[in-house]
């Protein structure tokens, strides 16, 4: 994650967003309007935070693959470079 990200879109402050919306919504003092809006609110926080754990389940995979296919390059160019150095060894010794 090359971006900083602000404290705002980490998991426990949507667990918490979604928990006291909860509360506010299961309050029997708070006004019916109020526990309405909570209700949505908890309900947009909590899709929000199966996005974010999606997002970031996709981001790691997709780091971890690269990561492989990276590593695989770099064997696969490591063998080239050796198979022409023997190349040029053995005709460097074919021309004496």
């Amino acid at each position: 994650m090359s971006e900083k990200q602000s404290y705002l879109g980490t998991p426990t402050t949507l667990a918490v967003m979604i928990v006291a919306a909860v509360w506010t919504a299961a309050s029997s003092g708070t006004a019916p309007y109020a526990r309405v809006l909570a209700c949505v609110w908890a309900g947009g926080a909590a899709v929000n935070l199966v996005l974010l754990l999606v997002r970031r389940r996709r981001d790691r995979r997709a780091a971890t693959q690269a990561a492989a296919d990276g590593a695989d390059a770099k064997a696969a160019n490591d063998a080239r470079n050796a198979r022409n150095a023997a190349d040029a060894k053995a005709a460097a010794d074919a021309d004496r």
